[in-house]
């Protein structure tokens, strides 16, 4: 047992250098395109810290573990959305009422809603997967309008010329993209073990691989948001990028890795009502705290970290 608790740690350390490499060289990326905190939070990083959560699942279904895959998914947005979101709220002020967020806490419930269609059938197929693959393609054309939006038309000669304002563009260098790839690399190799060590542990322990999944490898696939939203905390500036990053991050769990994991044909065996119950209750918590135009703060991020450790006591 112990060998397979140091073989999930070290899987935890991989996961994080993976996630570190690749978000360092694609904020670069994002830095080069003058895009705002909110679009790198929602795309670049929404995508960067989801990768784990990607290369879990596949591996977890390949390897025969497709309630791994599963709860990976469902924990992690869990995780994202209680845990990080509620330990960032703790410690700054997350202005969830400013009109950009509204969209996307929109865009949330409607994929909590997605996912609660999903996960009430019997199997996993590419055909009650299809709308999650729809909603997918429809965020990233809205989460484009965004960027461009970002651009301001100035007259020229030639006419109107669209420019990014205050651009500081930097090259990008090859070393770069030699660290993507690496991080690419580090968070397969950081899902596998993760995955073994996890499943083995869940056995010695007599858990089910659904809650071993939901609970400790969740948390471990999530450790680059958390990485993400506790430098943004510690610096106090472009809290914008910690509420992107989180529902990008969701929606690419949901709408992306569920979505890709139709093809395998998974019988869906767990009962995820709680779980649904719980995302749907932290949606509609946002909506109402953008309604009434308050910051999400201290209490709510306190309530929200509650109901957290309420779900993993309820797992275990």
């Amino acid at each position: 047992m112990l060998l397979q608790v140091l073989i999930l740690l070290l899987s935890f350390v991989i996961l994080y250098f993976g996630a570190e490499w690749t978000l360092n060289s694609a904020e670069k990326v994002g830095e080069y395109f003058d895009l705002s905190p909110l679009v790198i939070g929602l795309l670049i990083i929404g995508f960067g810290t989801s990768l784990p959560e990607l290369f879990v699942s596949h591996i977890a279904v390949m390897s025969g573990h497709p309630e791994i895959a599963l709860g990976n998914v469902v924990g992690s947005n869990v995780a994202n959305l209680f845990l990080i979101l509620g330990l960032s709220g703790i410690f700054v002020p997350l202005h969830v009422y400013k009109i950009e967020f509204r969209q996307q806490i929109f865009f949330h419930l409607a994929l909590t809603a997605g996912l609660a269609v999903v996960l009430s059938m019997d199997f996993l197929t590419p055909w009650s997967t299809l709308g999650l693959s729809i909603f997918f393609i429809f965020y990233i054309y809205m989460s484009y309008k965004k960027m461009a939006e970002q651009r301001v038309k100035v007259p020229t000669k030639i006419g109107l010329v669209e420019i990014p304002p205050k651009s500081k563009r930097k090259p990008v260098s090859l070393a770069e993209f030699f660290k993507l790839l690496m991080g690419f690399t580090l968070l397969w190799a950081g899902g596998k073990l993760l995955v073994e060590s996890g499943s083995k542990l869940g056995l010695m322990w007599g858990l089910s691989e659904y809650v071993i999944s939901a609970v400790i490898v969740a948390l471990g696939t999530s450790f680059p948001e958390l990485v993400t939203a506790f430098f943004a905390c510690y610096k106090k500036k472009d809290t914008d990028l910690i509420l992107g990053n989180i529902i990008g991050s969701n929606v690419f769990n949901v709408a992306f890795v569920l979505g890709s994991l139709g093809f395998y044909n998974i019988e869906l065996k767990p009962d995820f009502k709680i779980e649904l119950i719980l995302l749907f209750i932290g949606s509609f918590v946002l909506l109402g705290l953008a309604v009434k135009k308050m910051n999400f703060f201290r209490v709510t991020g306190v309530f929200f970290l509650l109901c957290y450790l309420g779900m993993v006591c309820y797992w275990l």
